[in-house]
């Protein structure tokens, strides 16, 4: 391992890394644009300079990797001279705008330019910077060129991570402007990555153009439910509106780098749908009426044991890929107390090569922590619940975060409408409301997973936490809180969680996939499966 000193502080690292590398392993800072850990290196902002002994100029950090007995200064007049000048530089043409930038408060330009900046310019004013008209690179995209400062970040991205190559860049000096290539469209399925790629206001979001301003929002690391990958992402929560506002990567090299896909991004929107459930339902003839939770979970309880104790009836239980690994486990021991077939999954998990190594053909983000807990999956047992609601042999069901009218196939949606229409009773427990629920006779308003804790498993194994990032709507609630409320009325003693983690606990301690798991070692990065 080479070893360096850093303005007076030796280090040992690791062979390859570059000077902004080694630097931030000892806790120095240097202040970079067009450098980023994942796209290649062009050392074309310079912002970076720094002064390393024995060479007579300052050398760009990005571009000078570490060797043995290098000796590097950051903090000498002549660098901070030089990196002052570039930021003065930089902010030639650059518009004074920061009160109404929407990267303003997490913008490294502006950050850069109080640290790092002169504190001066030696231009006269905003009337000599030069104006060009914004313009949108993509439908949801929006591209101001006087706030680029040529990073190029945006079009190596395309060019090098997901290769489709849609971006360039056209002009020169003040005129340079970022393009989108004559016949191609900004719609790569990573697109949105550009957004948080830029340093400065020059790509922005459509969605949040002109939202609160970031310093008021509120910031929860969670995980992606959108598909079985798991990726690694940060939910910012508009308070003022009481909304999720956005969604951005967090960084996981073991699960989805630096990014994640354009679904992940813009379809939590989901959790402000009109057809989000509020309020319990029990119907009335043709309609619904709304009820208390009390009313609602005891009339539950009451026709699950009245359909068990009766010998001509059955009751079948299904359970969603979208539940917790949590929530499953407390379904499975409902059917455990009450000597009922365990709950059965409707979707089998879908094997294929990820798209750009993050988008899984598997649209659930848990379908292999439900199998870890021990719900069954096979075809079989698929093909006979369906089967034996259509020969009518299941009086009631009781489904779980799931739509049956999206695992059958067109032709018998009507035909499965007719069958559920004819059940004795049907219970529904879910965030919004499907087909499914529109037949039930009893409606459980849960939580999406932007609303509640708990552990999904993604396709590989490994056992990540998603986190509240806002609390449920109206008065519904997490799914774990219901099936406590419920097991509660079949047994007093075994349901008596505060939370998530204590179930976590008892999963470890019973399912061998899961020995040695909590939220500890789970931590902010997950954990891959002990059992």
């Amino acid at each position: 391992m080479p070893k360096l000193t850093i303005d007076g502080q030796e280090a040992d690292v690791q062979d390859g890394l570059n000077l902004i590398q080694a630097a931030a392993l000892i806790g120095i800072e240097i202040p970079h644009f067009c450098y980023h850990p994942a796209l290649s290196i062009v050392a074309q902002c310079r912002q970076c300079l720094v002064e390393i002994e024995g060479v007579p100029k300052v050398m760009p950090a990005c571009n000078t990797f570490v060797r043995d007995g290098l000796v590097v200064k950051t903090n000498t007049t002549k660098a901070i001279k030089a990196r002052e000048a570039v930021v003065e530089f930089t902010l030639i043409n650059h518009p004074l705008d920061c009160p109404i930038c929407d990267k303003g408060g997490e913008c490294p330009l502006q950050l850069t330019a109080f640290k790092h900046g002169p504190g001066y310019s030696r231009f006269d004013g905003p009337e000599e910077k030069k104006v060009r008209k914004k313009y949108f690179l993509s439908e949801k995209i929006l591209y101001d060129p006087n706030r680029c400062i040529m990073c190029t970040r945006c079009v190596r991205f395309t060019d090098e991570v997901t290769q489709t190559g849609e971006l360039g860049y056209d002009g020169r000096g003040f005129r340079k402007k970022i393009v989108v290539f004559p016949g191609k469209n900004l719609d790569n399925e990573l697109s949105g990555n550009v957004i948080d790629l830029c340093p400065v206001g020059a790509l922005l979001g459509k969605d949040t153009l002109h939202e609160e301003r970031v310093w008021y929002w509120k910031y929860t690391d969670t995980i992606c439910p959108l598909c079985s990958n798991g990726c690694n992402i940060t939910v910012g929560i508009d308070p003022r509106k009481g909304r999720v506002a956005r969604v951005r990567p967090r960084v996981n090299h073991e699960v989805n780098d630096y990014w994640i896909c354009d679904r992940g991004r813009y379809e939590f929107k989901i959790v402000q749908d009109e057809n989000r459930l509020r309020e319990p339902f029990i119907r009335e003839g043709e309609g619904f009426r709304i009820a208390t939770w009390d009313e609602t979970l005891d009339l539950l309880a009451a026709e699950i044991i009245k359909t068990k104790n009766d010998p001509s009836t059955s009751i079948a239980f299904v359970a969603s890929p979208m539940l917790t690994n949590e929530e499953c486990y407390l379904l499975k021991k409902i059917t455990e107390i009450l000597s009922i077939e365990k709950p059965v999954i409707l979707t089998e998990p879908i094997d294929g090569e990820k798209k750009f190594g993050l988008i899984s053909q598997d649209p659930y983000p848990n379908n292999k922590g439900l199998r870890d807990i021990g719900l069954s999956s096979d075809s079989d047992r698929l093909d006979g619940v369906i089967n034996s609601l259509y020969e009518g042999k299941i009086k009631a069901l009781y489904v779980v975060g799931e739509d049956l009218f999206s695992v059958v196939k067109g032709g018998e949606r009507g035909k499965l409408r007719e069958v559920l229409s004819k059940l004795s009773f049907l219970a529904v427990q879910d965030f919004k409301l499907t087909e499914t629920a529109k037949l039930a006779h009893v409606i459980i308003p849960g939580a999406s997973p932007y609303e509640k804790d708990g552990t999904f498993t993604n396709d590989m194994g490994r056992i990540q936490r998603i986190k509240k990032a806002i609390p449920p709507q109206g008065s519904a609630k997490p799914d774990w809180e219901i099936l406590c409320l419920l097991g509660k009325r079949f047994s007093q003693e075994g349901f008596n969680y505060v939370n998530p983690s204590q179930i976590m606990l008892e999963i470890a301690d019973r399912i061998p996939a899961f020995n040695g798991i909590n939220y500890e070692k789970i931590g902010m990065l997950g954990i891959n499966k002990m059992g």
